[in-house]
Parts: C-alpha cells; sequence; structure tokens
C-alpha cells in the first residue's frame, strides 16, 4: 500500500482549508449526511428483503410491527437523535478552524 505525501491528498482527514481556498459550504454536512442515512435505510431493507427471501422469514414484517409498538418508536427516535447528533459533530468539526 502506497502513502501519498501530505500535500497530494485530494480526499484525506485533513480538513484545514490552504491560504486562497474557500470553505466547503455550510450545508454540505447536511447533505452529506442525509445522503448516507438514505443509502444505509434502504440498504438494511434491501438486506432485510434478501434474508426473508433466503429464510422464508418475514423479516420486514417483523421489522415494520417492532416499529408499530411505542417501545419500537421510542427506538426510532433515539436513533434519528443520534443521526442529528452525528450531523452536528461533523459540522462543528467542518466549522471548527484548525
Amino acid at each position: 500500500m502506497s502513502r501519498q505525501p501530505d500535500g497530494d491528498r485530494s480526499r484525506g482527514g485533513d480538513r484545514s482549508t490552504r491560504p486562497g481556498e474557500t470553505a466547503p459550504p455550510p450545508g454540505r454536512w447536511l447533505l452529506s449526511t442525509v445522503l448516507q442515512t438514505v443509502v444505509a435505510v434502504v440498504g438494511l431493507a434491501v438486506v432485510l428483503y434478501a434474508l426473508s427471501r433466503a429464510f422464508g422469514i418475514d423479516l420486514l414484517g417483523m421489522t415494520a410491527a417492532a416499529l408499530a409498538t411505542q417501545t419500537g418508536q421510542w427506538i426510532a427516535i433515539a436513533v434519528v437523535a443520534l443521526i442529528a447528533m452525528s450531523a452536528a459533530m461533523r459540522a462543528v468539526r467542518s466549522v471548527r478552524a484548525p
């Protein structure tokens, strides 16, 4: 595995802006978080569907039934809160100056 020099990174962990470079748009982190969340939810639904077809168990129906309960709804709210906190932490990291 080759290592790239520091000045030659196109997508590295270095989020600081170089002189003459503008900061990323403020909503970029929000859009990225929303897109990643949508892809994760769709991917989870596809995996549940595939497992349901493979094993003959209605996993999607069981998940829907679990989310219909009050406990399931609170768990869904907690997951949404975790996603929101993750997005806020990403925003703070991208706004904070090094």
